[in-house]
């Protein structure tokens, strides 16, 4: 067995898009009808500041525990291969993700809806942008990609596309780094809008 693989399969329901979509119509929406509400003036300026907060707070420190802690958890699942794996990480990404990107663009959405000036409103956009392209186009085709490279019915048992240099795998490494790319960007537009409202 290649080194940090358990030989485990990824079930199938985990490469399913349908929940990024579902928690996207469950978060989103409502997110942007309170955002609305409160920049055409109709909740107090203490509500939209507490709400602004919490929603960059959200964004903020949930991105900064997945660059964080993913690596961790990824080296710790290798380490243990005989019962975890790279499978098990890669899992356990793909059963959190369509939540995590959700709640991700909902309080950047959240955060926007009480910018207290233009320049805020711009950071906050463009954090939103980001984290909607993850929500809806990344993170769903991460999860389909990931599936395919722990398949081991496409090679043998010992050698799953992962190890191998095929086009899934060349996929997968480019859309899944786009995606940290976009995270790590929407990390830092949201810590420039919090730099700003501090003061």
């Amino acid at each position: 067995m290649a080194a940090g693989l358990s030989g485990q399969k990824i079930p199938k329901e985990y490469g399913q898009t349908a929940p990024f979509f579902r928690l996207a119509a469950l978060v989103v929406p409502p997110c942007a009808v309170i955002s609305a509400w409160m920049a055409n003036g109709y909740a107090s300026a203490h509500l939209c500041n507490i709400t602004a907060l919490l929603g960059a707070a959200y964004a903020f420190g949930s991105n900064v525990w997945l660059l964080r802690y993913g690596p961790r958890m990824y080296a710790v699942c290798c380490k243990e291969s005989t019962w975890l794996g790279k499978e098990a990480f890669s899992t356990i990404q793909a059963a959190c993700f369509p939540e995590y990107f959700a709640l991700q663009s909902g309080s950047c959405i959240l955060a926007l809806g009480g910018a207290p000036s233009s320049w805020a409103k711009l950071l906050m956009t463009i954090a939103t942008m980001l984290a909607l392209v993850n929500q809806l186009v990344l993170g769903p085709r991460t999860a389909q990609l990931m599936v395919k490279l722990y398949d081991t019915s496409t090679g043998s048992a010992d050698q799953p596309l992962l190890d191998g240099s095929s086009d899934v795998k060349k996929t997968f490494g480019m859309v899944h780094g786009i995606s940290m790319l976009l995270d790590l960007l929407n990390l830092f537009a949201v810590f420039a809008y919090l730099c700003m409202v501090a003061g």
